[in-house]
C-alpha cells in the first residue's frame, strides 16, 4: 500500500491534540448573555442614529475623544460599556441610550 503525502499529513494530525476554546468562550457567551445583548442594542442604537445623522464613525469617535478603534468595538456589540461611555454617546449624538426609572 503506498502511503501518500496526504495519509502522512492525516496521521500528523491525528496524533497531535488540537487545542480550541470553542467551549470556554461559548461558556463564557453564555455567562454574559445579559450584558451582552444591551450591549448589541446599544450598538444598533448607535448605528442607526449614525445613518440618520451621516455621521462617520470616525467623526463619533474624533466628538466622543477617544480612538477610531474603540468605537469600532463599540459597534461589534461586545463591549461592556461603561456609564461615562453611554453618556458621552448620549451627549454627542442627541439621543437617550440609557433609561432608568425614577421613584418620588
Amino acid at each position: 500500500m503506498k502511503v501518500t503525502n496526504n495519509d502522512q499529513e492525516l496521521r500528523i494530525l491525528e496524533s497531535q491534540e488540537v487545542r480550541t476554546d470553542w467551549k470556554e468562550r461559548a461558556e463564557w457567551r453564555r455567562n454574559n448573555k445579559y450584558w451582552l445583548d444591551h450591549s448589541r442594542r446599544i450598538a444598533l442604537t448607535v448605528l442607526n442614529r449614525l445613518d440618520e445623522t451621516g455621521m462617520s464613525q470616525r467623526q463619533l469617535a474624533e466628538r466622543m475623544g477617544c480612538s477610531a478603534q474603540n468605537v469600532s468595538k463599540l459597534l461589534k456589540g461586545q463591549e461592556n460599556l461603561t456609564l461615562e461611555t453611554i453618556a458621552k454617546l448620549e451627549l454627542v449624538l442627541g439621543i437617550p441610550i440609557l433609561f432608568t426609572p425614577v421613584s418620588n
